[in-house]
């Protein structure tokens, strides 16, 4: 009979395999190290370049945050400027159109006043010349001016007051608006000349009414007899 092949292997204890691994996972281990420490000289990065980039950026980033702070802060104010400018324009161009309305309405109170001189005779009692009601440029206001004159003897100043009546059309139908109001007193829109005087003043119709028409009278006082009376047709 054929005996059985025996194979002898040597084995090495068990404590000796572990020091074996051991030893190779402190090996991997320092090389794992080592590459981590030295990536940079290989790959050429490097960690204080890298720090210094970083906080550079976040300088110039606080920088840019100011700068653009301080851009809108300038920009804010510019634009309160500009609308201060435009107000003031806007001031200076209303000025400049009353100024020309009142030179026109001056010149035609001059030559009003040089044909009377030149004639060298005026109307018996009183008369009124460049009567105009318009609007005032701002919402339901409206001015009249007028240049009043007495001829005549003229024995003594006329006094009395200006009266306006407004008449106007809304939705509940028409209705007539006196101007001051009589609560006023007779103060309000009080003349007093012997030759002439230029009349100027101004009133306000409620909201949503439409002026048709305007009654302008000089009563007498005391009294309050109408003296003078004139109409005008709002186009």
């Amino acid at each position: 009979m054929r005996s059985a092949r025996m194979t002898i292997r040597s084995q090495l204890a068990w404590y000796w395999r572990w020091l074996l691994n051991i030893l190779m996972m402190v090996a991997v281990g320092g090389i794992v190290w080592w590459l981590v420490q030295n990536s940079y000289r290989i790959t050429g990065f490097n960690h204080d370049e890298a720090r210094e980039q970083i906080a550079a950026l976040g300088e110039e980033n606080r920088g840019l945050k100011r700068d653009l702070e301080t851009a809108r802060s300038s920009l804010t104010e510019r634009d309160r400027q500009l609308q201060i400018e435009k107000a003031s324009q806007s001031e200076l161009a209303r000025s400049f159109t009353q100024l020309q309305d009142e030179n026109a309405a001056l010149k035609e109170d001059l030559g009003f006043l040089r044909n009377i001189m030149s004639s060298g005779a005026t109307p018996e009692g009183l008369g009124v010349s460049n009567l105009k009601v318009e609007s005032d440029g701002r919402p339901q206001e409206y001015r009249y001016r007028m240049l009043l004159t007495q001829g005549g003897q003229r024995k003594q100043d006329f006094k009395g007051r200006i009266q306006v009546v407004a008449h106007v059309q809304h939705r509940d139908g028409s209705a007539s608006l006196t101007f001051p109001e009589a609560a006023a007193g007779d103060a309000a829109g009080a003349v007093d000349f012997r030759f002439y005087q230029k009349i100027e003043g101004r009133f306000r119709l409620p909201d949503g009414a439409i002026l048709k028409s305007v009654d302008v009278r000089v009563l007498a006082l005391p009294g309050g007899q109408v003296k003078l009376s004139r109409t005008v047709n709002m186009p």
